[in-house]
């Protein structure tokens, strides 16, 4: 077993599919998520450096490609790579050739920080977003290169369709990488196509984004679609699947599949939540982005939906009016905010994600009683296993960034 503090150096060059009847599934301590971001930052930088070379054999000018998007992957939660590799630990429990494999679950875990990369920068231009982690969104870096190097034409559509192009080469890589990993992992078809529908709901909840932002506040669906792009764009993409693809890397099978998905789809939910309030209520100095930002954008969030219930009709017209401005002064968004408090949409949502939260924690402390049970061959874990789901739980749930 690897420890529970850094994951082995070990590397593996060819797969190996473990039987059920030699490991032992009851996972006692999970590797730390900050072993596991060094293990994984570790590795998209060496691919992201090799890359960058390659580019430089086409041209110098394709210099600016590899620094982007070796500065854009440093310094993120590298929430999904964590989930990946605690996904194949409980499936693979404590089987002896899990120190060989890895190799190949780094770069599985890496692809997915690299799929999440090109999701922000394309998200950054679609949402017109001025930055990112605290500093210049990828479109605004683009732009200043532009103006610094005395370029022709106009900034911004520079800067836009470079991000766009940048951020379409780092899906590649996110592909590339995860095929990588298949000549350690061996790759089944199972996950293969967990791997597909992810990418799919990621993108098909962005355009619901997209359309739920020019949706009127009025329409009936707006509670409705709110739910959906949370669960397509975000809990399924950001929890719940980087889980049960991990999951299905290590060996599950769909019954055990289905009894993490209890655990990573509620919890999903809740995180999105959590940052629908963040982009609303949260401090700029921990966020990285304005206060308000989500108004500015005209976010179609469950907040907004349940704060529309409450709202009385001149209200309503405000926030239509003002949703989606991004010139809107900072008191205007101040009496955005107001509302949204005194109706009782910030209530609502808390209560939501008090909701989801306790509904993951049920699972882990299923999964924590079955310990006793020799003949379980489902997910069973010990005290510090567990403690460490619930502690990530609750650091997803109730972040301040």
């Amino acid at each position: 077993m690897m420890g529970a503090d850094s994951p082995s150096a070990v590397r593996a060059e060819t797969a190996e599919t473990p039987e059920a009847s030699d490991r032992n599934r009851t996972i006692e301590a999970l590797e730390s998520p900050e072993s596991i971001a060094a293990e994984v930052s570790t590795r998209i930088e060496g691919f992201l450096a090799s890359k960058a070379a390659e580019f430089l054999t086409i041209s110098p000018d394709a210099h600016d490609i590899g620094r982007a998007l070796l500065d854009f992957t440093r310094g993120g939660k590298m929430i999904r790579p964590v989930l990946l590799w605690w996904g194949y630990q409980l499936a693979a429990g404590d089987d002896p050739s899990r120190d060989r494999m890895t190799g190949g679950v780094a770069e599985a875990a890496g692809s997915l920080e690299l799929l999440h990369a090109a999701a922000l920068i394309h998200d950054d231009v679609i949402d017109h977003s001025d930055t990112r982690r605290g500093k210049p969104a990828l479109h605004r870096q683009f732009e200043s290169h532009h103006a610094e190097r005395s370029y022709q034409g106009g900034a911004e559509p520079f800067g836009i369709a470079a991000a766009i192009v940048v951020g379409d080469i780092c899906l590649a890589l996110s592909e590339e990488l995860f095929e990588r990993s298949q000549t350690v992992l061996g790759i089944t078809p199972l996950a293969r196509d967990l791997r597909a529908t992810l990418r799919r709901d990621v993108m098909v909840g962005q355009y619901l984004d997209v359309l739920a932002e020019v949706v009127p506040l009025e329409d009936e669906r707006i509670g409705e679609r709110a739910w959906e792009v949370l669960s397509y764009k975000s809990a399924k993409y950001s929890v719940e699947q980087p889980l049960l693809l991990g999951a299905a890397l290590g060996g599950a099978d769909e019954e055990q599949l289905a009894e993490i998905s209890k655990f990573g789809f509620p919890l999903g939910q809740a995180f999105q939540l959590r940052d629908d309030v963040l982009g609303i209520f949260g401090d700029p100095a921990a966020t990285g982005k304005p206060a308000g930002d989500d108004i500015r954008e005209g976010k179609r969030t469950v907040l907004i939906a349940e704060s529309m219930k409450n709202l009385r009709p001149e209200q309503v017209q405000v926030m239509a009016e003002r949703l989606g401005d991004p010139h809107l002064s900072d008191d205007e968004v101040d009496e955005c905010v107001v509302m949204l408090t005194e109706s009782g949409g910030l209530d609502a949502v808390e209560s939501f994600i008090r909701t989801k939260y306790d509904e993951a924690l049920s699972v882990v402390r299923e999964w924590a009683d079955r310990g006793a049970h020799a003949d379980t061959t489902r997910t069973t874990i010990g005290a510090t296993a567990q403690r460490q789901l619930e502690g990530f739980a609750k650091s997803l749930s109730y972040r301040t960034s």
